[in-house]
């Protein structure tokens, strides 16, 4: 494909994007009385190749309260180009929002140039924590499971626990109401998936398969990115005495799963068996929500050396914990509020190693984690406000942490983070938000106290670990209407203490704390609806990170444009998508230099009849040979891959 060419289509498309943005704001037609605040990872799609949801018990906090220091998108997994195969292709439509570390099944996202323990994901109320030294993979859910994700970019600093520097991604599990049945298939890896949902007004049930054989990159290569997975949801809704209840049971059961990366097959990492349980009980009055859950998981990572050896470690954890929240309200003084307590435990952390020497047949028992536990207790508070037009909120959050591990001094350790912010309108459509927030990480368990077999090398556990902590400041743009919303944010964080991996031998890596780290950028994103038929999506990212010596930090991903093209036509529709990744030739420690990429995808949509669906499509539609991220062992992505999905509903 002639690349020029397509370079002048993006430049055009955001030459376009600027021109109906100027007409607009010079315009009072169409003028909505609120800012629309739909992203461009929401756009309006057919609802008719959608099974029907309705909404839970989801979460939280009005959108009155929610934090003005944090930039929030929906994405839902029935309205993107192509249906995706895992949460993280939902998550990187997000401006600011990309891959990390090594590819495949397991691998995670960084956003604002923050990742691993730095960013948080929840499903409902639920944080997912791990030890993993890479951050927490969320691929253990079917993606249609799911009704919608939402990212929230920024120092989420007092609505949720610690490690949430960069930002918070909360999955919101899907409750249907009535029966449909979807099947799929992807050429590459003769990938496929099955997925069964049924329910009423009151409860939901809805079970998934996934299975892949290894696939291949652009040049034929095969990639270790097999996996064999099932997962289920049960949700149970009922009312007593003014009071909503809500029951919530998720399950996941993989097997066989491909740690993708260049060291293959010298160097061949499965995972031979990931289980989790994730249970939550929540109940909401009219200005109150609680729940109470649990999360025991487990998930053993195999590691093979031909001709020399096979690590086997098991990681298990028994996770639970509490919510609760209320909110106030004084009209007479334009003042609001909410107040709450969270409480979270990870007990009986294991991690048990064992290693097979092929030369002699030995067996080797290590346990350098052994019924660690984690324990974080936090309260929190927002305070809004209204003078004239402007919105100003505050907010803080106080937090212990209390981790042990046997054989080491328990490290207990506290926290005051909060946030101030406002919001000033410009017109009826323009509004201004600037804020400022901090933030804190305290060091994981695993990197304090484990030492043992990674995916990647050997590790060394840090006790002497300090905290990290954040100032971050944000400055945005919003404009909307009801057929344009324009998005722009600056933003500035120094990290002080960052916790970096180091390597201090070939293949042997451990952690320390750098004196402080600076990451800034840029955000863009848009949707236009340009008539009925037509839509226009642009979006871009920009981020730079440094330590006080210059040195490039790890984990800043490329920078790079998207646009997106739908039509809707009567009983079908067309959707193209298409990004530029930027060369990135500064890299930091762990990393490589990742040359410009096109990546493009193509789908189309049919309704074949009442109720019965047909969507084709191409993913990585011009073969492109690139790195999904700068990890130094993360191999080519996948090569061009055709796809077919059937979806039937009654």
């Amino acid at each position: 494909m002639n690349k020029n060419l397509v370079l002048s289509f993006v430049l055009m498309s955001f030459y376009s994007c600027f021109t109906s943005a100027t007409e607009a704001i010079n315009s009072d037609k169409n003028n909505c009385p609120d800012l629309c605040e739909d992203s461009i990872a929401a756009d309006a799609s057919d609802e008719s190749s959608q099974p029907e949801k309705i909404t839970i018990l989801a979460s939280r906090a009005p959108k009155h309260f929610t934090d003005l220091n944090t930039v929030s998108s929906l994405v839902s997994p029935t309205q993107l180009t192509i249906d995706p195969s895992t949460i993280l292709d939902m998550l990187v439509e997000v401006p600011g929002v990309a891959e990390n570390g090594q590819a495949g099944l397991f691998q995670v996202y960084s956003i604002r140039g923050l990742s691993r323990h730095r960013v948080l994901t929840y499903v409902s109320d639920i944080p997912l924590k791990a030890e993993r030294r890479a951050g927490v993979a969320s691929s253990f859910l079917h993606p249609l499971l799911l009704d919608h994700a939402e990212v929230s970019r920024g120092p989420a600093s007092t609505l949720y626990q610690s490690g949430s520097l960069g930002g918070v991604v909360k999955l919101s599990p899907g409750f249907f109401n009535g029966s449909f049945f979807s099947a799929d298939y992807q050429t590459q890896g003769n990938r496929n998936s099955q997925i069964y949902g049924t329910g009423d007004t009151d409860w939901s049930a809805v079970i998934a398969r996934q299975y892949s054989n290894n696939s291949e990159d652009a040049y034929g290569n095969e990639l270790n990115n097999a996996y064999n997975q099932l997962s289920g949801s049960f949700i149970k809704h009922w009312s007593l005495d003014g009071i909503d209840y809500e029951w919530m049971l998720l399950i996941s059961d993989g097997d066989d799963i491909g740690r993708s990366s260049t060291q293959y097959p010298d160097r061949l990492v499965t995972v031979p068996s990931e289980r989790h349980l994730l249970s939550q009980f929540s109940a909401q009055g009219v200005d109150w929500r609680a729940s109470i859950y649990l999360h025991p998981n487990e998930i053993e990572t195999l590691t093979i050396r031909p001709g020399q050896r096979e690590n086997s470690v098991v990681n298990k954890s028994q996770d639970y914990g509490f919510h609760f929240e209320n909110n106030w309200k004084a009209p007479a003084a334009s003042v609001e509020g909410l107040w709450g307590v969270d409480g979270f435990k990870r007990a009986n952390i294991d991690a048990v190693e064992q290693e097979l020497s092929y030369s002699d047949s030995s067996v080797t028992l290590s346990q350098s984690l052994n019924g660690a536990t984690e324990r974080e207790i936090a309260t929190y508070a927002t305070l809004n406000r209204l003078w004239g037009e402007t919105k100003w909120q505050m907010g803080a959050r106080l937090i212990n942490n209390h981790q042990t591990n046997q054989g080491y001094e328990s490290i207990s350790d506290h926290a005051v983070t909060g946030f101030i912010g406002l919001s000033q309108p410009i017109t009826s459509n323009v509004l201004l938000t600037a804020n400022i927030g901090t933030g804190v990480r305290f060091a994981t368990v695993s990197e304090r106290f484990y030492t043992g077999t990674t995916g990647r090398g050997e590790v060394i556990g840090n006790p002497d670990l300090s905290k990290e902590r954040s100032l971050s400041f944000d400055l945005g743009l919003q404009y909307g209407n009801q057929n344009k919303q324009i998005k722009v944010n600056l933003y500035h964080q120094k990290v002080s203490d960052y916790i970096e991996r180091i390597e201090v031998s070939p293949g042997s890596l451990t952690y320390r704390n750098l004196n402080n780290g600076i990451i800034y950028g840029a955000e863009f994103d848009s949707n236009f609806v340009l008539n009925d038929q037509w839509q226009l999506g642009l979006g871009a990212m920009f981020v730079e990170g440094k330590d006080e010596d210059n040195n490039t930090l790890s984990d800043i991903p490329a920078n790079r444009l998207q646009s997106r093209v739908q039509y809707f036509a009567n009983g079908w529709s067309l959707d193209f998508s298409l990004q530029y990744r930027l060369s990135k030739d500064d890299f930091g420690s762990g990393e490589k230099a990742t040359p410009a990429a096109w990546v493009g995808k193509l789908g189309f949509k049919k309704a074949l009849a009442d109720n019965f669906d047909l969507s084709i499509f191409v993913d990585n539609a011009f073969d492109e040979e690139y790195f999904s991220s700068s990890d130094d062992v993360a191999p080519y992505a996948e090569g061009r891959s055709f796809g077919v999905r059937l979806t039937k509903r009654w």
